[in-house]
């Protein structure tokens, strides 16, 4: 699919975010008139389609993929430009990196959208479609890349969870420059997850950030674990790596210390350095 849409198109992307839908009566009074702005930070486009019916199942966020963007480049150049329509990417792909399409409404700060796809592009194709499965649904997505990583400084304003996440993975893959017997996907995949698990934690309620009850009751460190459970249902992770990993995100926190692995301490010390002050501003200068 993303090679064919490269063809038509002149971008790469194959996949997109989908950032506003309206829909109105056709001009001619006969079924409905489309149109949508899709965002990739390769190529973000406005298009327009006829459809007959209305299509529910798209909404804010959600991926799609488009169907019969237009051969010829004058009308490629138009805006909107006419397609044939829109099809839903309602199941998790191993392919597309997912931190290409967080738009700048999103984090305006685009240095660590740019750390965290590479991030994603350093991680074995089983973590990269595991992942991709814990983040498919557009609504945890958002929270994950705009919430707080917590409710003190320095991390208590938007997107801060997001970025103190990159910067923990980007000091873990320094911290093993040198060490070949260490899972370097094992330890990236898990400082990103350990961040994601905060994403139903806090909701922005009166103009602040205020604690959830799954935050209160239960905790990121829990809620990963059950999300990590529904994702592995839908792909395919080795065993091995699988328990590595979820070894590393129990082990990290101080729990079985008596068999840490080695990924599992790279881990922790990673996160502490994320969390020094000043640590983020100095990996993530404002503005960048």
């Amino acid at each position: 699919m993303g090679q064919a849409l490269h063809s038509v198109t002149g971008t790469s992307a194959g996949f997109y975010r989908l950032l506003n839908l309206s829909r109105l009566p056709a001009k001619d009074g006969q079924g409905i008139h489309n149109e949508a702005y899709l965002y990739h930070d390769d190529h973000a486009v406005i298009v327009s389609w006829h459809s007959s019916t209305v299509d529910s199942r798209l909404h804010y966020g959600c991926l799609v993929a488009v169907r019969g963007m237009p051969r010829n480049p004058h009308r490629r150049q138009q805006e909107p430009v006419p397609i044939a329509g829109l099809i839903l990417l309602d199941k998790p792909l191993a392919a597309p990196n997912l931190f290409h399409t967080i738009p700048p409404t999103w984090v305006r700060e685009r240095a660590p959208v740019a750390a965290a796809a590479r991030l994603w592009e350093g991680l074995s194709r089983p973590f990269q479609h595991l992942l991709n499965a814990v983040l498919w649904e557009a609504g945890r997505f958002q929270r994950f890349v705009t919430g707080p990583a917590s409710l003190s400084e320095p991390c208590r304003g938007p997107g801060g969870n997001f970025r103190q996440a990159v910067a923990a993975a980007t000091e873990a893959r320094q911290l093993m420059q040198g060490m070949p017997d260490v899972s370097m996907p094992v330890v990236i995949m898990a400082a990103l997850l350990t961040a994601i698990g905060k994403a139903d934690d806090y909701r922005f309620k009166d103009r602040r950030y205020v604690l959830t009850e799954r935050g209160y009751w239960v905790g990121g460190p829990t809620t990963i674990l059950e999300w990590l459970a529904v994702a592995r249902s839908k792909v395919i992770v080795p065993e091995a790596q699988y328990l590595a990993l979820v070894h590393a995100l129990v082990a990290a926190r101080g729990q079985v210390e008596d068999r840490r692995s080695i990924e599992a301490t790279v881990l922790a010390v990673a996160t502490r350095m994320s969390q020094e002050p000043g640590m983020l501003d100095m990996r993530f200068p404002k503005g960048d």
